[in-house]
């Protein structure tokens, strides 16, 4: 199947885009906040994670309560919970508005937990990695044209892309209530869910029929896949927090550089999803094209310590795109199918807290292992963090969550393409 196939997931694609637009369109404005409000850097820092601070209590909350309670309402709520930081924000006027801005956008940030559990709810298990991968490609999209747009906004100060976030805010909202029908199957009636579980692979969940639970602390597959997801969650906030600094000490990059670097670093990631992404994907199954991903991880982020050329972290970094783009979205959806449908937004509350922990303790980390003298040490420590994702990608593979047909399993001569059947 493809995205198209699932027009129920437009609202999704528009809410996750606009929420990181949003964030993204005031990153040029860090200088200025510093001048404007004479902040010092560790404050600006504190600021970006205020919201991640927040995000870790109260992520899990909104997408368990939206197990309770519907996924569309608390989607609503956090839309709502954006707009309300975004127009704090508009109108800041002093650094501690600012942080209010930021921490309310923090405790209604249910967008990515509560959009994760909807692709739970109505794709089937086996094309979860490929829907997980598209809110990675929305994300990346987003951090594309923000920084761009906040520039373009700059002569209107913090005012100018403060609004626009907000109009883009209200606009998704509005969309979100309009075109987004309500997905979890204990709000859809019940003679409907009866027949559908007849024929929706998504409502029996044939992957969790031997393994769920109502606690998903007893769900043996959901530990693995929790503990797999952190180390790569916090490599990769490690790595994303700590790069500009990085780039910085280790080749003397400009602010302009670095930010070509990681929109080439997402434009990369945007063309290998549309190309080549499936085929891979398609070739080696889920779980072989995750390990594929994982694995890579070790050498991609070692290899940073040996960087002493601009067009050599450029390699390193597209080659860093590619780990992340076979590996990541594969293994939220592998998350998604270890839990049944009572589940689904606990455990991508779950995730989205992982995320949040790790872009806490990611500027920590990487900025204590970059004032080391050894510059080895900072993509080493990556690479031995990526180890444990690795090592458990091989429990993965015994869980089953194979996407390919069984021609495609059982095709003994590839010379013969009339015999795949897709």
């Amino acid at each position: 199947m493809k995205k198209l196939d699932y027009p129920r997931l437009t609202p999704l694609w528009i809410a996750v885009f606009v929420d990181i637009l949003g964030f993204s369109i005031i990153l040029p404005f860090l200088p200025f906040i510093m001048a404007e409000f004479n902040s010092s850097p560790l404050v600006i820092g504190l600021l970006l994670s205020s919201n991640a601070v927040f995000g870790i209590f109260f992520g899990p909350l909104l997408g368990k309560l939206s197990d309770k309670y519907g996924r569309k309402p608390l989607l609503l709520i956090s839309q709502a919970g954006t707009i309300a930081g975004f127009i704090i924000l508009a109108f800041s006027t002093n650094i501690y508005m600012l942080f209010i801005a930021r921490i309310v956008d923090g405790i209604f940030g249910g967008q990515f937990p509560i959009s994760k559990a909807v692709i739970g709810d109505i794709i089937p298990p086996q094309e979860r990695g490929k829907q997980m991968t598209n809110i990675g490609t929305t994300f990346t999209l987003a951090f594309l044209i923000g920084p761009a747009l906040g520039g373009f906004l700059s002569p209107f100060g913090i005012f100018g892309p403060g609004i626009v976030a907000s109009a883009l805010a209200i606009f998704t909202m509005a969309f979100t209530a309009i075109f987004l029908k309500e997905s979890l199957p204990l709000k859809i009636n019940s003679e409907k869910r009866k027949n559908q579980q007849i024929e929706h692979p998504v409502l029996t969940n044939i992957d969790t029929l031997n393994d769920s639970s109502s606690s998903i602390w007893r769900n043996h597959r959901v530990l693995i896949l929790l503990l797999q997801y952190s180390f790569i969650a916090l490599a990769a906030g490690i790595f994303q927090t700590s790069f500009s600094i990085f780039g910085a000490l280790k080749l003397d990059l400009d602010a302009l550089t670095v930010g070509l670097l990681l929109s080439s670093m997402g434009a990369f990631q945007v063309v290998f999803r549309a190309f080549f992404f499936n085929p891979i994907r398609k070739k080696l199954g889920d779980p072989r094209t995750a390990m594929l991903g994982l694995g890579s991880y070790l050498l991609a982020y070692l290899l940073l310590g040996f960087v002493s050329e601009l067009w050599q972290l450029a390699i390193v970094l597209f080659y860093i795109s590619f780990c992340g783009a076979t590996s990541r979205g594969i293994t939220i959806g592998f998350t998604s199918r270890s839990v049944d449908s009572r589940n689904q937004g606990k455990i991508m509350g779950l995730t989205s807290m992982l995320d949040n922990l790790a872009q806490i303790l990611g500027p920590i980390i990487g900025g204590f292992l970059l004032t080391l003298p050894i510059n080895i040490l900072f993509g080493g420590v990556l690479s031995g963090l990526s180890i444990i994702p690795f090592i458990l990608s091989f429990y993965v593979l015994k869980f089953g969550y194979e996407t390919r047909t069984k021609n495609q399993l059982s095709r003994k001569i590839p010379e013969i393409p009339e015999i795949i059947i897709e």
